[in-house]
């Protein structure tokens, strides 16, 4: 029998984009306002229970085991224990699918106390799950009347805010303008590179807000060529936030080139003394005997260095989030990793 020898064309990595945030934040509203609204894309969303959404009957068109098919072309699907599996077999249906048009995004929920690292993770690391997905951005849902709080008392919270590429505040009716813009400032806080959207009722627009593209080479140099790590105070360097939490950001900066095998040693070293307190890291750097940019990206351990078309930066820029970061050290380490001339 002959064997078909003729290319097989890869199909393009599905964007995933992981829904987190705290208790009563609205993460089930927006996960809501995905499945059901007309928003000209298909997407699946993955949910712990079908019973939380409460999605109205009358859209539903078919139902097959845990996944609920809707009029709009929607998926919802309910955890069936391990996210991988839930996710393989979500990947298995789509290839197998008769339909020409098949979803073409990927929504997870998660509980309301659950880190983002552990799934960012294992979605970059688990060589099966990378080939076929690619994390396209983190939104964070926050409670505009209690994030303060929260942020100050829950670490998981504080964690949600620190991954997040979004953040929507929500429930923005049941604040006073200072309220909000105290709740804005803690937000920054813990993450200073994450875009603030306010909301009612996570009243927003669905294809909007899912298209970050944050994780994408060419958005990462354009946020921080763009004074992503602009500093608030009169430094010229770096600038840190800190958090009563211990999460906080540091920025980086360098006028002049960068060692790339001693930044990447150092970073690889600094991921594992730092471990899972060191939850993430974007930069875009200007490297001493390279050509293009250079854009590094990070969750806990795993590291990604990509060399990007385009113009070099006029100055290296480095972001790090996470908790109880010893930032005179890591100014100190980074000023090790300028080219020496």
């Amino acid at each position: 029998m002959a064997s078909d020898t003729s290319p097989q064309v890869a199909a393009a990595p599905v964007p995933v984009t992981l829904l987190v945030g705290f208790l009563g934040s609205g993460k089930t509203t927006l996960a809501n306002r995905i499945l059901t609204e007309q928003h000209d894309q298909r997407i699946a969303v993955i949910v712990n229970e079908f019973g939380d959404v409460g999605i109205d009957g009358q859209l539903i068109v078919g139902v097959d085991d845990n996944i609920v098919e809707l009029s709009n072309g929607c998926l919802c699907c309910t955890m069936q224990g391990d996210l991988a599996d839930t996710l393989q077999q979500l990947l298995e249906r789509r290839r197998l699918a008769d339909s020409a048009k098949p979803f073409e995004r990927i929504v997870i929920e998660a509980s309301g106390l659950a880190s983002p690292g552990p799934v960012l993770q294992r979605m970059l690391v688990d060589p099966e799950l990378h080939a076929h997905v690619q994390v396209d951005g983190v939104i964070t849902m926050a409670h505009a009347k209690y994030v303060v709080q929260q942020l100050a008392e829950h670490p998981e919270a504080a964690e949600q805010v620190a991954y997040a590429d979004l953040i929507i505040l929500n429930h923005c009716d049941q604040c006073a303008d200072n309220e909000l813009a105290a709740a804005e400032g803690a937000l920054h806080a813990c993450n200073q590179q994450a875009n603030i959207e306010r909301a009612t009722r996570a009243e927003v627009n669905v294809g909007r807000v899912l298209n970050q593209q944050t994780w994408d080479s060419a958005r990462v140099k354009a946020a921080l060529d763009q004074g992503g790590v602009c500093c608030d105070h009169d430094h010229a360097h770096d600038h840190a936030h800190l958090h009563t939490q211990g999460v906080g950001t540091l920025a980086l900066r360098a006028d002049t080139p960068i060692d790339l095998p001693r930044l990447t040693q150092w970073l690889r070293y600094v991921s594992t003394r730092q471990s899972h307190d060191l939850m993430r890291l974007k930069g875009i750097l200007n490297c001493q005997s390279h050509t293009q940019a250079v854009v590094i990206q990070g969750v806990y351990q795993w590291i990604e260095v990509r060399l990007e078309a385009g113009e070099l930066p006029a100055a290296s820029a480095l972001v790090l989030i996470g908790r109880h970061l010893d930032t005179e050290a890591l100014r100190r380490e980074w000023a090790e990793c300028i080219a020496c001339a």
